[in-house]
């Protein structure tokens, strides 16, 4: 430590052998000399001794214990114990060994297996949300981050974030729905990021969808723009249609009519090269025409609520928008959908849904 401690350790140990700092110094270096430790010259420990007794300095370790052997005292008596040990460095090295390890006993079967959680955990999301596979996919994620992190060769690396690329993109959603901007940032620029070294373009699309997606939740959709424009020069074209959904919200909230007609329909274009569900098409173009304010939205969305079973919050979120294409010629109908997606919103732990829903102030 420096300060008083040291201060009134130091120089009360010196003035019981009724030294001056000179003597002290001279002491210091024979007993330094006689003890085979190498040390500062007298002259330069006489100004050590200053700045070490008045706490403007910490002795350095081998002069602490030469200090203490000179008064007959600890290092703690003398005020000059030094920080204690950091606890976190303990074990640092073993640590750092067993991860390697781990990473390096990756194989086959282990990826597999991880994929079959990673399938699970989309099936209980689907029907449970965040409530029920937030902690499951965020372990998940937090794992093999880790071993990526800590795998040697390109290839094997590649192959963890195969299966992590996908997994981010869910904790993305799932922070989204949780009303965290902040952390699903986090996730889909992960993902991004996995699925760009695993050569997954088609997840990278939903990565970057899913930042474009964060950005408009933020209010920032000239950013949102931005970012699409650079994803599509990044990605190759059959994974632009990925982006489609971002897209077309963008334009709607940049109040781009047009533009987001023509995201949905260069998406519907490329389905037959990218698997896109119709049923993800038709939300995506109802979304942007009830952002617009325009009537078309509902029969889109109608058709999305219609497809074959969806996760609740694909429905969930169908309901909403059909709640806002709805509320102004429809109240009626708006406040039923709004009732039914605020319930399904509340089954996942949507607060981002229950917000939206809140400022519409349907019943």
């Amino acid at each position: 430590m420096t300060g008083r401690g040291a201060a009134g350790g130091l120089r009360a140990a010196r003035s019981a052998r009724g030294w001056s700092q000179s003597q002290a110094a001279r002491e210091l270096a024979e007993l330094a000399r006689s003890s085979g430790a190498p040390v500062a010259g007298a002259a330069s420990l006489k100004t050590l001794l200053s700045r070490w007794e008045n706490g403007h300095a910490l002795p350095e370790p081998q002069y602490r214990s030469l200090l203490g052997e000179l008064y007959g005292r600890t290092p703690e008596e003398l005020g000059i114990a030094g920080p204690p040990a950091d606890p976190e460095a303990a074990g640092a090295a073993g640590r750092l060994r067993s991860a390697l390890a781990a990473a390096a006993a990756v194989d086959g079967a282990a990826l597999a297996l991880w994929r079959e959680q990673l399938d699970v955990a989309v099936r209980l999301d689907d029907e449970l949300g965040t409530t029920g596979a937030g902690e499951v996919v965020r372990a998940l994620v937090e794992r093999l981050h880790d071993t990526a992190l800590h795998a040697l060769t390109p290839a094997g690396r590649a192959g963890v974030e195969a299966v992590l690329a996908p997994a981010a993109v869910l904790a993305g959603a799932q922070e989204l729905d949780r009303g965290r901007p902040d952390l699903a940032w986090q996730r889909y620029q992960r993902a991004r990021a996995a699925a760009l070294e695993a050569e997954r373009a088609d997840v990278a699309g939903d990565a970057y969808a899913g930042l474009a997606t964060v950005l408009l939740d933020v209010h920032e959709p000239a950013a949102a723009e931005a970012l699409l424009q650079a994803a599509e020069a990044e990605l190759p074209g059959p994974a632009r249609a990925r982006l489609a959904g971002a897209r077309a919200a963008t334009a709607a909230a940049l109040g781009d009519a047009s533009e987001a007609r023509r995201a949905i329909a260069t998406a519907d274009v490329a389905t037959a090269a990218v698997p896109v569900e119709l049923a993800d098409l038709d939300r995506w173009h109802g979304h942007a025409l009830a952002v617009l304010g325009h009537p078309g939205a509902v029969q889109p969305l109608r058709r999305a609520l219609a497809a074959p079973p969806r996760s609740v919050r694909h429905l969930a979120a169908v309901h909403a928008d059909l709640a806002l294409a709805l509320a102004a010629e429809h109240p009626e109908d708006a406040a039923g959908h709004a009732r039914t997606a605020r319930e399904l919103a509340e089954r996942i732990g949507s607060t981002r849904t229950q917000e939206r829903l809140a400022a519409l102030r349907l019943s």
